[in-house]
């Protein structure tokens, strides 16, 4: 593997590991140097080196807090010994780390993976396969904080600094100290996974997580419905205000793809629903609502003639639970209470939140089904396997009361 040292990162060793490596955890005190790959030359070498490894633990950091159009920035890779911090706008193609990624013979550990598989999928086109999320883990062992920082605190005894979080990762040169905080996203990895995954083989649980994974990594690639931006709050204004809040979201949009700029700093919700609630609303009104975002001035005449139409606009009912869907089912509603009530007694026995028992979608569709066997619930395609053989009976003897 070539070295690349840039020369703002000259001395960031002595700074990154000073004070840490005394903890006796054998990852920790295991790292001997930090590989930096900012040219396609050593990303293939890299590529090649990381086909060898049987796991690595990697992370992501993008700018979605700084633009509308989201951009991988950086992408940060631990094994046992090593870290490599993978600068991706230096770069035209970072495809070759399909061959990692996408490799079911090397094992991916992530945290909180959401973000990351889906800015690989959608921005480069790389699939995530044989992924190991240690938050779902922790989650899956009744953790009631489930941070990175958490974590590692409670497994290593070492505080992370996490003012970064919300940095923006474009800026070029970094700051060590945010360069410190990326490695730190992905060396403890693979030493929590280790203690993770003994906890939930002692509480037969580590086939939960393993499905849950597996699922979680193939849902980047499957078609999603599109859905209608939803702004925080709208639920507590009156009915008919709804689609003027829809409208003024809709223009949001708009802005925030053309000047690339993330929707929240063209307008708040706060300045949404202000907007929404204002009776009689005219140019004038608006413009001294939206004072502080100049950004919109240009669009508020268009903004305001949306609002006036969607105030004529027909109103649509909101959904609940219950109204999930048209049914025909009579006994529809009892058993969404039933399902809901004996995951609730479930899910404190085994010292978990409820939602990972039974969501919220797989309440409604069991409720909603002819069950009347057994096979009739492992034939429920939203059930996952472990779900079936450990809920499946009990289930079960719900329909049959």
């Amino acid at each position: 593997m070539i070295k690349k040292t840039l020369k703002h990162y000259t001395s960031i060793m002595s700074k990154l590991f000073n004070g840490i490596l005394s903890s006796s955890d054998s990852q920790s005190s295991g790292i001997v140097d930090v590989n930096f790959i900012d040219d396609e030359k050593d990303l293939q070498s890299l590529v090649k080196d990381l086909k060898k490894e049987k796991e690595i633990a990697f992370d992501i950091e993008g700018n979605s807090l700084y633009s509308y159009h989201s951009r991988i920035c950086l992408i940060q890779v631990s094994t046992r010994n090593k870290n490599f911090i993978i600068d991706v706008l230096k770069m035209r193609d970072i495809s070759p780390l399909k061959e990692v990624f996408f490799n079911p013979g090397v094992l991916k550990v992530l945290h909180g993976s959401v973000y990351d598989i889906r800015m690989l999928y959608h921005c480069v086109g790389i699939q995530i396969t044989n992924l190991f999320d240690t938050e779902i883990s922790a989650r899956f062992l009744g953790e009631k904080k489930t941070s990175l920082a958490t974590m590692v605190e409670k497994h290593f005894n070492v505080k992370l600094k996490k003012q970064y979080q919300k940095s923006n990762w474009a800026i070029r040169p970094l700051p060590l100290e945010m360069l410190e905080y990326a490695v730190n996203d992905t060396k403890y990895l693979l030493s929590l996974k280790d203690r993770l995954k003994e906890k939930l083989v002692e509480l037969n649980r580590l086939g939960w997580v393993i499905e849950e994974c597996e699922a979680l990594a193939c849902s980047v690639s499957q078609p999603q419905e599109e859905k209608k931006k939803i702004i925080k709050g709208a639920g507590k204004i009156p009915e008919k205000k709804i689609k003027a809040v829809e409208a003024i979201a809709e223009i949001r949009e708009k802005i925030a793809r053309e000047k690339d700029i993330p929707a929240f700093k063209v307008l708040d919700k706060d300045t949404i629903l202000k907007i929404a609630a204002t009776e009689d609303l005219d140019l004038s009104k608006l413009r001294k609502i939206t004072a502080k975002y100049k950004i919109v001035d240009t669009y508020l005449i268009e903004m305001l003639e949306k609002i006036k139409r969607s105030r004529c606009a027909k109103q649509e009912n909101r959904r609940t639970f219950h109204r999930h869907k048209k049914t025909v089912n009579p006994e529809f509603p009892r058993r969404v209470e039933l399902l809901q009530q004996w995951r609730n007694s479930k899910a404190e026995k085994l010292g978990i939140q409820s939602y990972l028992v039974l969501s919220h979608s797989q309440i409604v569709s069991l409720a909603d089904s002819n069950i009347e066997t057994i096979h009739d619930i492992e034939n429920n395609r939203h059930l996952r396997k472990w779900q079936k053989i450990e809920f499946g009976r009990e289930i079960l003897s719900l329909f049959q009361k």
